[in-house]
């Protein structure tokens, strides 16, 4: 019978275990908790989003407000822990801890205000387009 424990990244648990002994107090004890069993929830920033899930792709729609044309939009995603704007922002994951059962699943993480407001699996006939 298949295990319905998620299959933890060691590695980065250690990363994140470390993040925390050092910047916990700057991370809501909930946040802490969902980054330790490495599942994003509704509310993190894109830095604990990426501790609880690890490497991405992304999409930035840079908030023109603040942000000039052709900015690096990996500084954009690291301001909005600290700084959220209005830029527009989705990073995909792969993991298999997000949706426990469903093995690796791909997913999309969308961020508004600096904070994920949706969490959706990624379509796989949109992924060959």
């Amino acid at each position: 019978m298949p295990s319905t424990q998620p299959e933890i990244d060691e590695k980065r648990l250690e990363v994140a275990k470390e993040t925390l002994r050092l910047y916990g107090d700057q991370i809501p004890v909930q946040a802490q908790k969902d980054i330790l069993e490495q599942r994003v929830t509704l509310g993190m920033s894109p830095y604990e989003a990426s501790l609880a899930a690890g490497a991405y792709f992304f999409k930035v729609v840079a908030d023109s407000k603040v942000w000039p044309p052709n900015t690096d939009p990996n500084i954009v995603i690291a301001n909005q822990a600290t700084q959220p704007d209005d830029s527009k922002i989705w990073l995909t994951f792969e993991t298999p801890t997000q949706f426990l059962g469903d093995g690796l699943v791909k997913f999309t993480v969308g961020f508004e205000k600096g904070r994920v407001v949706t969490i959706e699996k990624a379509n796989s006939a949109n992924e060959k387009n």
